[in-house]
């Protein structure tokens, strides 16, 4: 099939501009009206998250609509780098979810014209707890996943346990911020620069994280957040890599829209070496259709003024429950913040002391309204599809284990109230100190 050439800026018809600009001014009072009359959520429902978005976002992604500019430009670039000056990166390339970010990083570092590329058969040391579409992407690139175990207290990796699974075939270390705790990074970065490998951080479910001042995600070579709509901003879908690194940038640039030079910064040179192909079409990269939209980029611009409310209030919630369920500290573990380090709490998690009682107080948090869930996916090597493919653990996994059987998290959205954070506090007491 052939991909279409870029969108013409000009407008497919005549437009009426001054009735136009009234028209849009009449539909964004009314989208304020709108969203002023949703009613807040009852205390008693306690879902995993809720929508985070207003009458501006909205506004944002018809303009593009209105405007009949849809596909990736101008809103996107300007996402790009707002975001890359956010995180503290040299370059940001927007895709259309988290999991792609991670496909797109994992093909960019197997691209052969990249020197010390990785190659089938290399290993990629990642955490045993993680996302799915963290490892599956390893295994696309046909390397193989070292998975290791995790800290019970913090979700993440221990920096120590890289040696451990350190072997010849050691080419790159996939930490994971997981819920928005993040891993301690002078170690692991120390860890890589001794032994040669790449760092892939994946941060889908930690932005705005950091470790001692600075942003996770932008440590290694690449970094990869998620917008999913649960997300600590969302553009309904999508996702972002950022690098600090020329190459991997104009790589990623280039496999994120079929393999084509339109993006490259090095497209006059390589159209200049391929005089005999028409330079609209020119692939120079085995690439995919990873591409976002115009209104995606339009929710993202808004959605980055608002993070840092969105974390503060995250933190917030998270201190409170800390707080008041203190005394429940001989029935339940809690996630501890690193020092130095600021989590995003992408959720509320605990560690029930075994996995009935866990099931059981899952079973009595959903009874009174508050959605819970797995601490991600538990141990990812004893699921089907991973257990099934080429790859390599690194001890018992015995952390990664627990965690699964033993751990839940519940949602801590910024629209938490007080009625709603005192309704969870009061589920749970309920469960481990019944009233005579």
């Amino acid at each position: 099939m052939t991909a279409p050439g870029p969108p013409s800026t000009a407008s497919a018809r005549a437009v009426d501009t001054d009735r136009a600009g009234r028209i849009r001014e009449e539909i964004d009072t009314l989208l304020v009206e709108f969203f002023e009359l949703v009613e807040p959520m009852p205390a008693d429902t306690c879902p995993l998250s809720v929508p985070l978005y207003g009458a501006e976002e909205v506004s944002g992604a018809l303009t593009t609509m209105l405007d009949q500019n849809v596909t990736m430009g101008a809103r996107v670039r300007d996402f790009e780098r707002e975001f890359a000056d956010f995180v503290g990166a040299r370059h940001a390339i927007m895709v259309n979810s988290g999991s792609s970010a991670n496909l797109l990083a994992l093909a960019v570092l197997s691209n052969p014209s990249l020197p010390g590329a990785l190659r089938p058969g290399d290993e990629v040391i990642v955490p045993a707890v993680t996302w799915a579409t963290t490892i599956s992407p390893i295994l696309q690139q046909g390397c193989i996943p070292v998975m290791v175990d995790i800290d019970q207290n913090t979700l993440n990796l221990v920096p120590e346990d890289l040696e451990r699974a350190l072997s010849n075939r050691t080419r790159a270390v996939m930490p994971v911020h997981l819920l928005g705790n993040p891993v301690d990074m002078a170690p692991l970065m120390e860890f890589a620069d001794k032994h040669d490998l790449w760092v892939i951080e994946d941060t889908c479910e930690s932005l705005g994280s950091s470790v001692d001042g600075r942003m996770v995600g932008a440590f290694g070579h690449c970094g990869t957040y998620s917008f999913y709509f649960s997300h600590h901003i969302t553009t309904i879908e999508g996702g972002m890599l950022v690098t600090s690194d020329d190459r991997i940038a104009d790589l990623a640039r280039s496999m994120r829209a079929h393999g084509w030079t339109r993006d490259m910064v090095q497209r006059e040179e390589i159209e200049a070496a391929n005089p005999w192909i028409d330079p609209r079409f020119l692939f120079v990269n085995v690439g995919y259709n990873l591409r976002p939209m115009e209104l995606q980029a339009a929710f993202g611009l808004v959605q980055l003024r608002r993070l840092e409310s969105f974390n503060e209030a995250r933190r917030a919630n998270a201190a409170y429950l800390l707080d008041a369920m203190a005394p429940l500290a001989e029935h339940l573990d809690f996630v501890t913040e690193q020092q130095g380090a600021r989590s995003t709490w992408f959720g509320f998690t605990v560690m029930a002391r075994d996995g009935e009682i866990k099931r059981r107080l899952s079973d009595h948090l959903e009874g009174l309204g508050i959605a819970t869930r797995p601490i991600v996916a538990g141990n990812l090597a004893i699921q089907p599809a991973f257990r099934d493919n080429p790859h390599r653990t690194v001890g018992h996994l015995a952390g990664a284990t627990q965690v699964g059987e033993r751990g839940l998290f519940i949602g801590n959205h910024p629209n938490l109230s007080k009625a709603q954070l005192d309704h969870i506090i009061g589920a749970f007491t309920s469960f481990f100190v019944p009233k005579a």
